[in-house]
């Protein structure tokens, strides 16, 4: 075990949250918080649990930044670094760097930029997904028609949480989808100025949550999604627990991703889709599975993420104890992720009292009351609730789930007037 010091946790939001009480926990350290934005969405502020925290300073420079922490260590560089969710990736990495603490390697640029992370992979010879990158409408709509590829995603090139994802069927639809895009300002506050126009890949699609140590990854969990297309944007519907051990394919091509995005240390959130050619990425977010993933996997699997993740990088010795033993599941889980069809003003809720019945229900995230204030589901961040599934039976938690989601389809969950 290590000795007790300081972890900085660069922009603690989602299930990053989580680090600096863990941390605590198992490790006696106290927490930093590096803070690298101030106009993310307000769902994902308010997850920050700054009382964990025994100091929180907002990144400006690496130097500066480093130069702050360091006065708050006492004049000496802080012994652990993790990053908490995505919008912080390259700011960890530098900051990782500048101090030696078990960086990654390669461009950090290639792991939040998609066309990057893609030109990535094709260089290394790991199946890619045929790509271009635009910054204006004419070159994305030429480069598909000349493509001869039937379908089209079209995104921007730092999207995160399915912000600004859109399908499209023909080059007319990509022109229309560059024309909504371009110039918009994106959930990290940025302006769009460059879009990420490739094949849409057909085939299931799973998330591969893993933790590496010095260069050698171990796949902590697998998830299957499943989701809708509304108005050309895919909306999650559910995600499902599989057994790591049922897809050796899968695992041995994130590692070979992994290694090429020069992810090296400390956990990764790669999304991928099984097409007919074998597992193709999607894309990896060099830090852990965001929201309720990290909670499914402590409450179904042997092996804890948000543990394992620290451990990458507090306690090297206890990682490799942990990982000695394949993961596996105890019991299934699935969270379902509610929709709704219009921003507006909830006048009645009824997803516990439709829910808290079925023999699988664990939880749900739904304290909507009459008279709050929901969006119209367009993406991850918009969806206005999660209920949360488990049982070792698979059957009655396939027949929970399908009927969690045929009420939410039906409307039968959530009353909202529209604005």
């Amino acid at each position: 075990m290590p000795e007790p010091g300081t972890l900085v946790v660069v922009d603690p939001y989602s299930s990053g949250s989580a680090f600096a009480r863990r941390a605590k926990e198992l490790h006696g350290l106290d927490a930093v918080a590096v803070l690298t934005s101030e106009t993310l969405p307000p769902a994902l502020l308010a997850t920050y649990p700054r009382g964990d925290f025994t100091a929180e300073l907002r990144f400006s420079t690496v130097g500066e930044t480093a130069a702050e922490v360091e006065r708050l260590c006492g004049g000496r560089r802080p012994e652990f670094l993790v990053c908490g969710s995505e919008p912080g990736v390259e700011a960890y990495d530098a900051l990782a760097a500048h101090w030696d603490l078990r960086p990654n390697s390669g461009p950090s640029e290639a792991r939040r930029d998609k066309f990057l992370m893609q030109e990535r992979l094709r260089e290394a010879g790991v199946p890619h997904i045929p790509h271009h990158r635009a910054t204006d409408t004419e070159s994305a709509v030429a480069w598909c028609e000349g493509s001869g590829l039937a379908e089209f995603v079209v995104k921007p090139v730092r999207s995160f949480a399915t912000d600004g994802v859109l399908f499209c069927a023909t080059p007319e639809e990509v022109r229309a989808a560059c024309d909504r895009l371009f110039g918009r300002v994106d959930l990290a506050g940025e302006v769009i100025t460059e879009l990420l126009v490739q094949e849409r890949l057909v085939g299931p699609e799973y998330v591969v949550d893993s933790v590496s140590l010095d260069g050698e990854p171990f796949v902590v969990n697998m998830f299957r999604y499943t989701k809708e297309t509304i108005g050309g944007t895919p909306v999650y519907r559910a995600m499902t627990a599989v057994e790591v051990g049922d897809h050796p394919e899968v695992t041995a091509y994130v590692a070979r991703a992994l290694a090429a995005l020069g992810v090296e240390n400390g956990p990764a959130h790669s999304e991928l889709v099984l097409t007919d050619r074998g597992p193709v990425l999607i894309e990896t977010g060099a830090r852990t599975h965001g929201g309720l993933g990290p909670a499914l996997v402590e409450h179904a699997s042997s092996h804890s993420l948000i543990d394992l993740a620290l451990a990458s990088r507090v306690d090297p010795d206890g990682f490799r104890a942990a990982t000695r033993t394949a993961p596996a599941l105890h019991r299934g889980a699935v969270e379902c992720f509610l929709s709704s069809p219009a921003t507006g003003t909830v006048t009645a809720n009824r997803v516990r009292a439709s829910c808290a019945d079925l023999p699988s229900y664990l939880f749900d995230t739904c304290g909507q009351a009459p008279g709050d204030h929901v969006e119209k589901t367009t993406d991850l961040i918009t969806s206005y609730g999660r209920v949360v599934l488990s049982h070792e039976d698979p059957e009655i938690l396939s027949r929970d789930t399908a009927h969690v989601l045929s009420l939410d389809r039906k409307g039968e969950l959530l009353d909202v007037r529209p604005d």
